[in-house]
């Protein structure tokens, strides 16, 4: 069963209000001193595990030269760990540091408390049909072949 234009059309501009919403609601320029794509990085890979640079790179959709910056800062900092890729000397290995966890755990419950405030009037139920949502939203936009935006 196709979804209709319309319903696509208003699933679209959903997308993009809710866009502008987040960024609104986290317009801070840092958190405890990192920076908000410091933090996504650190996020990215809390997700993924330990990887190479180059594979972070192209999931974030940026260069290796930019990614290497932001990486050094972290490592700086002590929240993230590098490490010479045994199977292949060139390439780097980088995971998450027990530091960059706890500022993860940190920077998830001051979101989570921010939402709990704005959301007072919504149930489990409605919380998790919002969840749920998103997240098959999100699946379906990650999945969709290279090259292919909305905002094209």
């Amino acid at each position: 069963m196709a979804v209709e234009d319309q319903t696509l059309a208003e699933l679209v501009s959903e997308v993009f209000r809710l866009f502008r919403a987040l960024k609104s609601a986290s317009h801070e320029p840092s958190i405890e001193g990192v920076g908000v794509a410091h933090i996504g990085i650190v996020g990215l890979l809390s997700q993924s595990g330990e990887c190479r640079a180059t594979a972070l790179a192209e999931t974030m959709g940026i260069g290796p030269s930019a990614l290497s910056r932001q990486l050094a800062e972290l490592d700086e900092q002590g929240y993230v760990t590098r490490r010479p890729d045994p199977e292949d000397g060139r390439a780097t290995l980088i995971e998450v540091s027990p530091q960059g966890t706890e500022l993860l755990a940190r920077v998830m419950a001051r979101r989570s408390a921010r939402l709990r405030a704005q959301l007072t009037d919504w149930d489990e139920g409605e919380a998790r049909q919002a969840l749920q949502a998103v997240s098959r939203l999100t699946d379906a936009l990650l999945n969709s072949p290279k090259g292919e935006s909305l905002s094209a």
